[in-house]
């Protein structure tokens, strides 16, 4: 599956690369950590750990200035997570084998970049608002239980900062990105509803700590 992903993005970046809106052009990947914040019905006792999971994307430039950039990134993340405890009953201390969740998705990201200049290195922050697409498909069996249930879309932003080094063309660079999601993942009455839990709802967040390399074309900055 990731020689898939990375052949589908090496494939629009060769497409890209002809278009004279594209001021630069890069492949980034990383390792991804997600925050899971579960809130079901009375009958699930859930507490999750942090499973690290994987982030690919192309990264495209369409303005760039001395000091300020807008890209667009485009990209696959896992959002992966553990359960460790028993999930069926509040009243037992029984433990139960750890259970790994892996939930897919597409992302796009229109950001704004601020940058300065050392020399022949760049440290930059950046916002921008994001759209993430539910991939069903390529979830792990667990986290296929959940499948029907998952809102295929959740928007958020992502907040982050780096560091590129860059020699004539090329430029390598690190990055920190925070995704942050305004919806939640899971948003539907509980199965089992009391006066005080009306709503199954699944939230998560994302650090994604990620490395890459980029071509600027003739005329960009």
């Amino acid at each position: 599956m990731k020689t898939r992903l990375i052949l589908f993005l090496l494939m629009i970046s060769s497409i890209l690369s002809y278009t004279q809106i594209v001021k630069s052009i890069g492949i980034k990947s990383g390792v991804t950590l997600s925050n899971h914040d579960w809130l079901h019905s009375v009958f699930y006792n859930r507490n999750f750990e942090v499973v690290p999971g994987f982030y690919g994307a192309i990264t495209t430039d369409i303005v760039s200035k001395e000091f300020w950039e807008i890209y667009v990134d485009l990209g696959y993340y896992q959002s992966c997570t553990k359960n460790v405890l028993n999930e069926y009953s509040m009243n037992t201390t029984e433990m139960t084998p750890a259970i790994n969740y892996r939930f897919d998705f597409i992302t796009i990201s229109p950001v704004f970049r601020l940058k300065t200049h050392l020399k022949a290195f760049t440290p930059y922050i950046f916002a921008g608002p994001r759209m993430d697409y539910y991939l069903a498909e390529f979830n792990n069996d667990n986290a296929l239980f959940f499948k029907n249930d998952i809102n295929k879309a959740i928007f958020g932003f992502t907040i982050g900062e780096g560091l590129a080094y860059r020699i004539k063309n090329i430029s390598v660079f690190a990055e920190y990105q925070f995704f942050y999601c305004f919806s939640y993942m899971i948003d539907k009455p509980a199965e089992f509803a009391t006066s005080t839990i009306e709503r199954d709802q699944v939230k998560f967040n994302t650090h994604i700590i990620s490395a890459g390399i980029k071509y600027h074309f003739k005329g960009g900055e």
